[in-house]
């Protein structure tokens, strides 16, 4: 079964250390227990970035609070676009384009 959770900067730290320690992916993923693409992407991340820990992850209400000042809830924000027709499951109905529709759109 696949793990969902993140892995610690102590337990990152222990992989790198032991890949400066020059052990090879498949001996550090049977000392740690962990999946060798596992192991493999944060040596790959430690030579590009040279870190250890993880960035942390834009949230969507920080984003809105900080340009608006107000806080909202991810609800509020679910229900009202809802309520403007911006959901997923229903298509918007193309207007049709006949002559006397034309002229009622117009005026």
């Amino acid at each position: 079964m696949v793990k969902i959770k993140e892995l610690t900067d102590f337990e990152r730290e222990k992989v790198i250390s032991y890949y400066e320690a020059s052990d090879t992916e498949k001996a550090i993923s049977e000392k740690t227990g962990y999946g060798k693409t596992t192991i493999h992407n944060i040596i790959i991340k430690y030579h590009k970035t040279g870190a250890i820990t993880v960035a942390p992850r834009k949230n969507l209400r920080k984003i809105f609070t900080a340009s608006t000042g107000n806080n909202v809830s991810r609800s509020t924000i679910q229900r009202t676009l809802y309520g403007m027709d911006y959901n997923s499951c229903t298509v918007l109905r193309k207007p049709s384009v006949s002559e006397h529709n034309r002229k009622i759109r117009l005026n």
